[in-house]
Formats: C-alpha cells, structure tokens, sequence
C-alpha cells in the first residue's frame, strides 16, 4: 500500500496506482482510499473516493461531485418497505433527488418487464 501525496482528486493517475490498496493524502491531511461504494450519479463503478474515518466522506472523480447517502422507501418492487440506499451529489436540492428516484424508477420498472419476458420466453 503506498500513500500518495495529491492536491486534488484529478491528480490521481489511474495508470500508476493500485486502487484496491493505496491511499491518497491532500494537503488538510484527510487520507481517501477508493470505495467500493458506487455513485449513483455516474452508475460508474470505482470512481469514489471515500474519506478514512468514522464518518466517511464522499467525491467521485468522475463527475467532480461531494456525495453523500440518500435513503428512499422502495415503494414499487416486491418486497416494498425496504430501504434504499444511493450516493448522490450533495448539492442537489431535494426536487432534483426526488426527480432521479422517479427516473430510477422507471428504469427498475422497465428492467423487471424485460426480465420477465425474457423468463416467460424461456419457458415456452
């Protein structure tokens, strides 16, 4: 594991490090390390960088945005009542995070219906 000295998140050379192990430490001291976490922004696997700490912290380098965890009440696939976790920028207001939940909706909505087809094609 080595520890990398940055000034920002867009110095991280992707071509030189080990995301799985290294840490990257900015100039206030705050030591990251890649999460296994996933902005829900993107849907891009490893482009968080999560703050080692009690209370994580959250940026993607991908879109530039501080994340932070959203819970929704999932409220349309069986089993409702669940809780539904997602990284989503943090300077969204609360409009704009109910408006990707609608979209993401819709999107889980129209994966079930060709899961299902593909599962009732498979049948016959």
């Amino acid at each position: 594991m080595a520890k990398i000295n940055i000034k920002s998140f867009s110095e991280i050379d992707f071509l030189t490090i080990n995301a799985s192990e290294d840490e990257f430490i900015l100039p206030d001291g705050a030591h990251y390390r890649f999460s296994e976490r996933m902005c829900d922004n993107c849907w891009t696997a490893g482009t968080v960088m999560e703050l080692i700490d009690k209370n994580p912290v959250y940026h993607c380098v991908l879109c530039e945005n501080d994340l932070e965890p959203i819970e929704f009440i999932n409220d349309f696939l069986e089993p409702t009542g669940d809780t539904l976790r997602f990284l989503l920028p943090k300077k969204w207001s609360k409009n704009e995070k109910a408006d990707w939940y609608q979209n993401f909706k819709e999107r889980r909505i129209q994966q079930e219906e060709v899961r299902d087809h593909i599962l009732k094609q498979g049948n016959e």
